[in-house]
């Protein structure tokens, strides 16, 4: 090697050296280093023909204040959408310097399903008898919609994870209509 190829080479150190230390964040720093997230926290289906569906986000990270949209276009301050579809929505989240994060959600769509004619019959017939939540003063009672109402979500879970009722007697297709019927508000209809 000689002279100048060690001359040529101590320059190019020293230029890679000053260019590495000015960048550009140290003159205009870029308004999007703090990671916005939105997570998507809580989707609740559609009944079949309604608009019943539910988003519910958040945003952590980014700066400043969040603003929410599920069309790209239209946002708000709230991470909760109401009154959807079924359908797919491409949730958004914008900080106050305009940097934005998205995560699709799917609101499904679940049939309708009816207390009286469909969720009564089977509590009646597997869950509020002799010796489980009949009138067995050790265990709640489901004689009434109240009382069935007040217990819906823990209805769903037992009869999901198939703890209740205690003969295991009901069905796949029974243990999904307790399901939809909880997640689409467990009515009184």
């Amino acid at each position: 090697m000689n002279l100048k190829h060690v001359l040529f080479a101590g320059i190019l150190v020293a230029f890679l050296f000053v260019l590495n230390s000015c960048s550009k964040s140290d003159e205009d720093p870029e308004p999007c280093l703090n990671d916005l997230l939105v997570s998507v926290d809580n989707v609740k289906a559609s009944v079949e023909g309604k608009s019943t569906g539910e988003i519910m986000v958040s945003a952590t990270g980014g700066t400043g204040s969040f603003m929410f949209s599920i069309d790209g276009t239209n946002f708000q301050s709230s991470g909760t959408f109401s009154t959807l579809e079924a359908n797919d929505y491409t949730v958004v989240v914008k900080d106050a310097n305009e940097c934005t994060d998205s995560e699709l959600a799917t609101v499904a769509e679940i049939p309708e399903v009816f207390y009286a004619n469909e969720i009564r019959p089977i509590i009646d017939a597997n869950c509020q008898v002799s010796g489980c939540h009949g009138s067995n003063g050790n265990i709640p009672t489901f004689a009434t919609y109240n009382d069935v109402f007040a217990k819906a979500e823990r209805i769903k879970v037992r009869t999901g994870d198939k703890t209740m009722p205690r003969n295991g007697s009901i069905t796949d297709g029974q243990i999904k209509l307790i399901a939809d019927w909880v997640d689409q508000g467990a009515p009184n209809n």
